[in-house]
């Protein structure tokens, strides 16, 4: 699928392709074939016309369309040199997600860590390296980053925690829990490592009950059950880390 994806994007860009880099877990070695997606990025000279558009988002839905594993499991977003080197979060940008097509959407704080993630750690599919490309991110820069992810968008999920569908998305919970995880050792040392890294730097740091739930959620899996208690703790667990980094 990276190789068809790699192939499709070069043939359309053509000069305004600067660059497509590996993210995600398959930058950071925390794959997992069962779970995880194809996550890019792509650096463009300019900003995409909307014909440039139009011929990409037809070309990414029969890509959609494939009969393949990884076909619907693409998160991707064109972003021009220029607007990384000076990120806004907030600002729309051409951009895949998991399951969806391509459309025009705002990229949040997160990606402060997708460009460290690239500049650092990033797959190189096309162009050159990336640090030639994407400016030194500081740990200060990382660390808001994290703070600005989890003020604006986890303590949002937490209030939906008692929504009756939580209850069997026992995948997700573990998500979560390994997302608190990297994200409180992130915003510690201002580098991001992979969550399996980040569950046991978190199974040896952290206090109980956190650290016992941590080691609970490893056993979680996508389609199975949990109890409304353990939704309650896992809520719990995104405040602390909240705090913990406040």
């Amino acid at each position: 699928m990276v190789t068809l994806l790699q192939r499709e994007i070069v043939g359309e860009l053509g000069w305004n392709l600067e660059g497509l880099y590996l993210k995600g877990s398959l930058a950071l070695g925390d794959f997992n074939p069962e779970t995880s997606d194809i996550d890019l990025l792509a650096l463009v000279k300019e900003p995409l016309a909307a014909e440039e558009f139009a011929r990409l988002a037809r070309r990414h839905a029969r890509i959609h369309s494939l009969p393949q594993r990884y076909a619907k499991e693409v998160e991707l977003a064109y972003v021009p040199v220029g607007d990384v080197q000076r990120f806004q979060p907030g600002k729309a940008y051409p951009a895949l997600e998991r399951g969806e097509r391509l459309k025009w959407k705002p990229l949040g704080a997160n990606w402060v860590l997708e460009f460290w993630t690239v500049r650092e750690r990033g797959g190189v599919l096309y162009g050159p390296d990336p640090k030639a490309l994407i400016p030194p991110i500081s740990p200060a820069e990382v660390r808001a980053a994290v703070r600005r992810v989890l003020a604006q968008d986890w303590l949002e999920w937490v209030a939906t925690w008692r929504e009756p569908g939580w209850q069997t998305q026992a995948g997700e919970m573990r998500f979560v829990v390994e997302t608190m995880c990297r994200a409180l050792y992130t915003g510690q040392s201002g580098r991001l490592i992979s969550k399996p890294k980040a569950v046991e730097w978190a199974l040896e740091a952290w206090p109980q009950p956190w650290s016992g739930l941590v080691r609970q959620s490893q056993a979680w899996r996508a389609g199975g059950k949990v109890e409304p208690s353990v939704c309650a703790r896992v809520a719990r667990l995104v405040g602390w880390t909240q705090q913990q980094l406040a």
